[in-house]
């Protein structure tokens, strides 16, 4: 959505207009020309200083305003003011971008990080990189130009003979990246694994506080006479309490309880034996097990240090087990850039052998109940009164309507258990408690902090209806003929179980917290609500519903005066 921070700033602007003119003294003509022309110098210098970011490649990092003068942050660190006082500008700010306005003339510079492109900068006529023994510094320029390498990393992103396919464990940064003037200098060393007289295709890669940038391919050339041993397996041993295993080609297993990975963790306090000087990496990608620990290999890769700190940068979302040839992600221990030891680490998922009934619980069985959405009924009678969802912007609680009874109607034997089913549910492994209902939510237990678990809510098969306009003074006959369908409470034909963008556009959301929210493109529609309930945790996620947790009728059988069963559908 467009937000715009500030528009036609006219202050001080001089209109001149056709027809009598009042007679003024040279000394105000003089003043006004001062004052236009301040204004003018005023302008000129903003549109300079913006189109001095668009050729730099300067990127909009922060927008402020305090008393009417509006400050724009750069990713150069560069700062542009501007102050009450003269011309039209505005400025209209999207998700990807910045556009400045002033005086008609269009400014677009994008929002983001404080670094858009990372170049290598040859300094010779071929541009070829030679590297021997030791390590060889390069050149790089970014764009914007950093004014400080403070929380920059740099590794190499990825390195291949031109003649075969990548495997990005030839080379590596050694030793400390500089600044100088504009100039990022990086030393890269050849690893055991480049061969001498070959040519690569490199490439770096800066992650910039989370930012992560890749820089144009350049060429090395490695020497001749280069000598590196790539493999000297031995000198590390894993402790027993991480059920260490040989296996064939010098590799080794180890497993780690999931737990342990989701702590703060050392590797180095896993071995009883390892060399001097010893270092950990993740191996190349390439060389992981197929599936997840390829798919995830920049995940896994910023998460283990060269010092053995592990922490992992972002959710897995998996456990890395389920390739059936190969368990686990493939880890180097080096000294000295030569690899000593290359181990699997197998992660144990502790929910990973757990029955589904014991997260269904109280909940597994119930059939999809159907409720609707409104007043109990009075005590006596089987339907109570509904309540309206107006077109527009609305708001519901949807373990609040159903764990508390809100409903006007329950469809069948499932719809009369599912508020008991819910007001009870508890999910327990082995006495330990990951979920269970407090009567105002489903809460997550210790346990499942643990394993940095959510309770999440999400759409499986939300559709619109027509409407029942009970509350309409309009004969059924005439009901039917303004809907152009029956009125009662069916699906519309197309729009059972809408799909992700269908559901923005007519204005229907289901958030992960378990609200059901609607927006202005709502028409004030009947609605089918089908939603689900899992538990999401470090290594994956397991259903809490079974099925949809129920379908939740609104405005099935009243409905907002005037609304038009005719939504818009998208399709993807």
């Amino acid at each position: 959505m467009n937000k715009r921070f500030f528009n036609a700033l006219l202050l001080g602007a001089v209109v001149l207009s056709t027809g009598t003119f009042v007679s003024c003294d040279n000394d105000d003509v003089d003043d006004l020309k001062s004052r236009v022309s301040v204004i003018e110098v005023a302008i000129d210098d903003i549109k300079t200083q913006l189109s001095k970011a668009l050729m730099t490649g300067a990127s909009i990092t922060k927008v402020d305003e305090s008393n009417g003068t509006y400050t724009l942050t750069l990713s150069d660190g560069q700062k542009i003011v501007i102050k009450p006082g003269g011309g039209n500008i505005s400025i209209v700010v999207t998700d990807t971008e910045a556009i400045i306005t002033i005086e008609g003339e269009e400014y677009i510079l994008p929002l983001g990080s404080l670094v858009n492109s990372l170049i290598y900068s040859p300094e010779t006529i071929d541009g070829i990189v030679e590297i021997g023994n030791t390590a060889t510094t390069v050149n790089f320029l970014a764009r914007p130009a950093l004014k400080s390498l403070d929380g920059a990393e740099f590794t190499i992103a990825e390195s291949h003979v031109l003649t075969r396919a990548a495997d990005g464990e030839q080379f590596k940064v050694s030793g400390d990246v500089t600044l100088e003037g504009d100039f990022i200098k990086v030393p890269i060393k050849a690893l055991g694994e480049a061969e001498a007289g070959k040519t690569y295709a490199v490439s770096l890669q800066l992650n910039l506080k989370g930012t992560i940038i890749g820089s144009n391919y350049f060429t090395v050339k490695v020497s001749d006479d280069f000598s590196s041993i790539a493999e000297d397996l031995g000198g590390v041993t894993i402790k027993a309490d991480y059920n260490p295993q040989d296996l064939a080609d010098g590799f080794k297993e180890m497993t780690i309880n999931g737990l342990d990975l989701l702590k703060d963790l050392n590797f180095k306090d896993l071995f009883s034996e390892l060399p001097e000087r010893a270092e950990f990496a993740i191996a190349a990608a390439s060389k992981q097990p197929g599936g997840k620990a390829q798919e995830k290999f920049e995940m896994l890769k910023s998460s283990l240090k060269a010092d053995g700190t592990w922490k992992f940068s972002e959710r897995p979302g998996t456990s890395f087990n389920e390739n059936a040839d190969r368990s686990g992600f493939l880890i180097n221990v080096l000294a000295d850039d030569i690899v000593k030891a290359k181990i699997y680490v197998v992660v144990t998922d502790p929910l990973a052998v757990v029955a589904d009934d014991v997260f269904k619980g109280s909940l597994k069985g119930l059939g999809e109940p159907h409720v609707e959405y409104g007043e109990m009924p009075a005590e006596g009678t089987n339907e109570g009164a509904p309540v309206v969802f107006a077109p527009g912007v609305n708001s519901l609680n949807l373990y609040d309507v159903i764990a508390n009874g809100k409903l006007s109607l329950k469809h069948g034997e499932g719809g009369a258990k599912i508020v008991e089913a819910l007001q009870g549910y508890i999910a327990e492994v082995d006495g330990d408690n990951l979920v269970y209902s407090d009567g105002s939510s489903l809460v997550v237990d210790d346990f499942g902090k643990q394993l940095q678990g959510n309770v999440v809510y999400y759409n499986r098969q939300t559709s619109i209806a027509s409407s029942q306009r009970r509350s309409w003074t309009m004969s059924d006959d005439e009901k039917k003929a303004f809907a152009g369908a029956e009125c009662n409470g069916e699906i519309l034909n197309g729009f059972d179980g809408l799909n992700g963008s269908t559901m923005v556009a007519n204005g229907l959301k289901i958030t992960n917290e378990g609200n059901f929210e609607t927006t202005e493109a709502y028409g004030g529609w009947a609605l089918r609500v089908g939603f689900g309930v899992r538990f999401e945790y470090a290594y994956g996620s397991r259903d809490i519903s079974d099925g949809c947790l129920c379908f939740l009728w609104i405005n099935r059988r009243d409905c907002a005066e005037g609304v038009v069963d005719n939504p818009t559908k998208i399709e993807e």
